[in-house]
């Protein structure tokens, strides 16, 4: 696995999104340490799906141009977050934003699921719907 990461890694990347965490990301910091490459490389830690820690060598850290951030809940202050939903909200108002959408009762679910219905946006109903 080491040889194809140091492939990847030789042959240039910019960044890596990161979902895994844990061993992969291991993995991947220490290929990237070992291909000699010395362009940088943004690690964006996005998930844990592997694992919620790793275990990283200074040297890895010393040996290459690597930016390790993080990206999701978390690494931006709640206030902020609310803040621009808000904002996208008043800008959508503004700006008439519309989505083309196809309401269908939920009783006919099984018909539209197996059919080719996809634009507009399909959005399935309770209650009595006028066509």
């Amino acid at each position: 696995m080491e040889k194809a990461f140091k492939e990847q890694f030789s042959g240039g990347v910019d960044v890596v999104l990161d979902y895994l965490w844990g061993e992969s990301a291991e993995s991947l910091l220490i290929a990237e340490s070992r291909a000699g490459t010395d362009a940088p490389i943004r690690f964006i830690q996005i998930g844990t799906a592997s694992g919620a820690n790793i275990t990283l060598s200074g040297a890895i850290l010393r040996s290459t141009a690597i930016e390790l951030k993080g990206s999701g809940l978390g690494s931006v202050p709640i206030n902020r977050i609310v803040r621009g939903i808000e904002g996208l909200f008043h800008a959508a108002v503004a700006g008439r934003f519309q989505m083309a959408t196809k309401p269908i009762p939920l009783s006919e679910i099984e018909r539209v699921w197996s059919s080719d219905v996809y634009m507009p946006r399909v959005v399935f109903t309770v209650g009595t719907q006028r066509r």
